[in-house]
């Protein structure tokens, strides 16, 4: 992080983005760790209480947090700005991580997913529990699309790299676990989407 810190500051200029990224890394592992005791005590969390804590161990603030440093000197006002993209955007990583992983997790028996925990709080199918994220994530780029429209167009071009977070996210999980399990498909989905040229 301090070699991180320092390349930023040399091309970027102002003050030390260092204690900022510190920080999202302290909240990042915490929040893992949230999810690791809900584990090893057995607990299934209510989905609001999922979601509070799901959106920063999804990794999408970790994320947002280093594309705005790393693309901006005016970090922390546009990461003020833009809290909430950053927050939906980040709801749109884990639910999608979600409904990609969350039968093999099942099965395997570790942490529960929003399904898990919708399904379990509501008394509901999978099916269900499915669709109810599947609204949850229309919702979240509604929220998206109405703050990215309030911005300037400049922080538009630079926010436009946080919401990719979320578009990555669904090529990853489209279908299945595209993150943890590097088949044909995934890797087919990545090289048409980031390699190679549109002719």
């Amino acid at each position: 992080m301090e070699d991180i810190s320092v390349e930023i500051q040399r091309q970027k200029g102002g003050p030390s983005p260092l204690p900022h990224l510190k920080q999202v890394w302290v909240n990042f592992c915490k929040a893992l760790l949230v999810e690791a005791t809900w584990y090893h005590n057995g607990h299934i969390p209510t989905l609001e209480d999922y979601l509070h804590n799901g959106w920063t161990s999804s990794s999408g603030p970790l994320l947002s947090l280093h594309v705005i440093f790393g693309l901006t000197n005016e970090n922390l006002h546009l990461c003020k700005t833009c809290q909430e993209i950053i927050y939906h955007t980040s709801l749109i990583i884990r639910l999608c991580n979600d409904q990609g992983t969350s039968t093999a997790e099942l099965e395997r028996g570790d942490v529960a997913s929003s399904i898990i925990c919708y399904m379990q709080e509501e008394n509901v199918s999978e099916d269900v529990a499915r669709e109810h994220i599947e609204s949850i994530i229309l919702n979240s780029w509604k929220k998206i699309n109405y703050h990215f429209n309030s911005l300037s167009t400049s922080h538009r071009k630079i926010i436009k790299h946080v919401i990719n977070e979320a578009r990555m996210a669904y090529v990853m999980y489209h279908s299945g676990d595209g993150f943890g399990v590097q088949d044909g498909e995934t890797q087919d989905q990545v090289l048409i989407n980031l390699v190679e040229p549109i002719i």
